[in-house]
């Protein structure tokens, strides 16, 4: 039997369940571990697991559909059991696998399709509850022009993204988006962050990825440092974080990070490499992750508008362009240029 196992978020490793649970799953065929996410896979270099795990460099939707797999078995450690549920059962309905999920902060295990047997032996390998997997229902519909749909597992004051923006904060449980023509006119059961949806634009609602988090990430207890040999190249990270470990395969030296939690992340990760950042922040911080530590050197700019001076150096240091070649000092130069122009 072929396996995927899915660690999905951070708590799985910081738990230290995930390499109990791989050595579990071991035994009942070949296993590929995967983790799918920068904030997941960050916390598995952390715990050191990553010569046993493999780093998705895209959706995990999209690669399993072209793998070879009998099952997907995903672990988490969830702050409740109907995240763990949830998550297993939107990928039920998009992958033609069963799926076994795990859930180590309740330990519960869950099944979807004919996979009781294997899940049963999981279940008792680990010593955890089994029970079969649940069916939420229907979470998209329409209603003349307007779109909705409905947000599964909410617990009131987490933070919604939708493809890695902060677009709000629940208020209750019951979380519903109301579209239309791509715009989203209300977010039903929290209060809306408009700065965000500005910046996130027009979407596909019923396409869009949403995950609603307390938190991305509390405070590390133990921190990996990583060896990193740096070219002269620099890149310019605008607001969204999730493509920091691409850059890293590119050979960063440092990174101009516009956006104060985009920042905090960005300057979180990269000191495990020992790259310094400049970050553009406005002090409009949500507090996605706790305890950041930023590389020796990095520096933070607070200006009126990040937005407006993040594009200023991106057309003006960058010439519009993600990456350009240079070093820590010529970059930082620059960008106090233009800096001092704005507050003089």
């Amino acid at each position: 039997m072929r396996i995927c196992l899915r660690f999905h978020m951070c708590r799985i490793f910081e738990s230290n369940w995930a390499e109990k649970i791989l050595s579990s799953i071991k035994k009942h065929g070949e296993v590929i571990a995967v983790v799918s996410g920068t904030m997941g896979a960050i916390a598995m270099m952390d715990v050191g697991l990553d010569k046993s795990v493999r780093i998705l460099k895209e959706r995990f939707v999209e690669w399993i559909n072209r793998e070879n797999f009998n099952v997907i078995v995903n672990a988490t450690y969830t702050t409740s059991l109907d995240r763990m549920l949830a998550d297993c059962w939107h990928l039920s309905r998009k992958i033609n696998l069963p799926i076994i999920g795990i859930d180590a902060n309740s330990k519960t295990i869950a099944y979807w399709r004919d996979i009781r047997e294997l899940a049963e032996c999981i279940s008792n390998d680990l010593n955890f509850k089994l029970i079969k997997g649940v069916d939420f229902g229907e979470t998209f519909w329409m209603d003349g022009e307007k779109e909705y749909r409905r947000i599964l597992a909410v617990e009131p004051e987490d933070w919604i993204l939708v493809n890695g923006i902060v677009v709000g904060k629940a208020t209750e449980r019951d979380v519903i988006f109301v579209c239309k023509n791509g715009e989203i006119l209300e977010i039903k059961g929290a209060s809306i962050k408009y700065h965000g949806l500005k910046r996130l634009g027009r979407i596909d609602i019923k396409n869009a990825k949403i995950d609603t988090v307390r938190l991305l990430r509390d405070k590390v207890e133990n921190r990996a440092s990583l060896s990193y040999l740096p070219k002269n190249i620099v890149a310019f990270i605008d607001h969204i974080g999730y493509d920091i470990l691409r850059f890293l395969e590119e050979g960063i030296c440092c990174a101009v990070v516009i956006g104060d939690d985009t920042t905090t992340i960005v300057g979180d990760i990269l000191e495990r490499f020992n790259i310094p950042i400049i970050g553009i922040v406005d002090n409009d911080r949500d507090g996605l992750i706790n305890g950041a530590k930023f590389s020796p050197n990095s520096i933070i700019l607070k200006v009126e508008n990040d937005d407006e001076f993040g594009a200023m150096v991106f057309k003006r240091v960058f010439n519009e362009k993600q990456i350009i070649k240079g070093d820590f000092e010529s970059i930082k130069n620059k960008i106090l240029k233009l800096y001092r122009e704005i507050i003089n």
